[in-house]
């Protein structure tokens, strides 16, 4: 309370208006760093009474009507933050860092003139946001941003900053501070270390359904027709009969109702052999007896349609006798697999020649190359004089 008895109402409303435009400034500053764009400003040899703290940022209109809704319908001036956040194509968010401006009425300069050194200071203090701006992990996104992939978004509101949205293990630094008759003026920013967007809660997916969706009158249980037996057998008879198949199980299809039936292979063995045999049966056959096809006798072929065999023509004994196999060819395996089990030790090995015989058949080589040395030396000749005349 004594440093602002002797503050002048002049300085008083001074330092009202020079804390005002570093609260806004500062909001520009930040938005416009996470813009994903260069900025390049000219320098300006006139200022004028706009050019706040000599600094050549030209202020965004949104930005600034944004800035100056949440300072004045906040009730106070400050604190002031900014919430930079990521907004993806798919819609999840993650809130990358929160800038503040605030005060500390507790740590006063009473000593400080307001006019020049407080307001050279706050350019100062500016100066250097703009440097920090750069330098944490936000700005490299905001460079790399896009309608495809995502979006930076800013949010401006005056109250506590809001730091239980960064995640855990978020840093906070200190840009800067400066005194004041009235309080100390500092700038700070906390941001996200951990860039991992947690799981958004889903929406709510309900599945449209019908009224009658389940109700149990008209499921197909009850709806299921009674001609199922009658439809199983019509399917059966058209099932054709494989080869080497009993045809005792098909007793009971029509001959009206089958087309064509394949037989086994040997009851056509069977038949071939008895074309010639064949004399009109003295009984006239039965319902359930199989007369031959109409189309294969007229060709001298005698097919019948089901013939009755016994058991021991439905399956071939034949006796397996393997390529280069022995006589005894089930023991072949096992004898095989003892022998490669236990090999043989190589012969190589049991005349192994000693050191002494090793060294005289090195002496004997040596002077076999001695004696030949004339015909080494001959053929190296010959050899350099072909690459000399080619």
């Amino acid at each position: 309370m004594a440093a602002n008895n002797k503050l002048s109402a002049q300085d008083k409303k001074d330092l009202d208006k020079f804390t005002k435009f570093l609260a806004l400034k500062s909001a520009q500053i930040i938005v416009q760093s996470r813009m994903g764009e260069k900025i390049n400003t000219k320098c300006n040899p006139e200022t004028s009474g706009t050019d706040w703290f000599n600094l050549a940022i030209k202020d965004l209109p949104e930005v600034l009507a944004e800035a100056k809704s949440a300072m004045y319908n906040g009730g106070s001036r400050l604190p002031l933050c900014v919430e930079i956040s990521l907004r993806t194509v798919e819609g999840d968010m993650m809130i990358l860092e929160t800038w503040c401006v605030g005060v500390s009425p507790e740590i006063t300069d009473p000593s400080v003139r307001v006019t020049y050194t407080v307001y050279n200071r706050m350019g100062i203090l500016l100066k250097s946001l703009v440097s920090v701006t750069r330098v944490t992990p936000a700005y490299k996104l905001s460079r790399r941003q896009g309608p495809d992939s995502y979006v930076i978004c800013y949010k401006i509101y005056v109250g506590e900053p809001q730091f239980h949205s960064l995640g855990e293990g978020y840093n906070q630094v200190r840009v800067g501070q400066l005194s004041t008759p009235v309080g100390t003026i500092h700038l700070s920013v906390a941001y996200r270390t951990k860039m991992t967007i947690s799981p958004q809660p889903s929406k709510e997916t309900s599945i449209m359904l019908k009224s009658d969706h389940f109700r149990p009158d008209f499921s197909p249980k009850h709806l299921r027709s009674n001609n199922i037996d009658e439809n199983n057998s019509s399917l059966s008879e058209t099932i054709k009969m494989g080869a080497f198949a009993d045809t005792i199980k098909k007793g009971r299809i029509s001959i009206e109702n089958e087309p064509l039936n394949d037989v086994p292979f040997m009851s056509l063995l069977n038949v071939g052999k008895q074309a010639n045999k064949i004399s009109p049966p003295a009984i006239p056959p039965s319902s359930e007896q199989h007369t031959p096809n109409q189309d294969d006798s007229d060709n001298g072929n005698i097919t019948p349609r089901c013939p009755s065999i016994t058991s021991h023509d439905d399956f071939i004994m034949v006796d397996l006798k393997t390529p280069f196999a022995g006589s005894n060819a089930n023991t072949d395996l096992g004898l095989f697999y003892r022998e490669c089990q236990s090999a043989p030790q190589l012969e190589g090995f049991d005349n192994e020649p000693t050191l002494a015989e090793q060294v005289g058949d090195l002496t004997r080589q040596l002077e076999a190359f001695e004696t030949n040395l004339k015909e080494y030396d001959n053929v190296i000749t010959e050899l350099c004089h072909i690459d000399n005349n080619n």
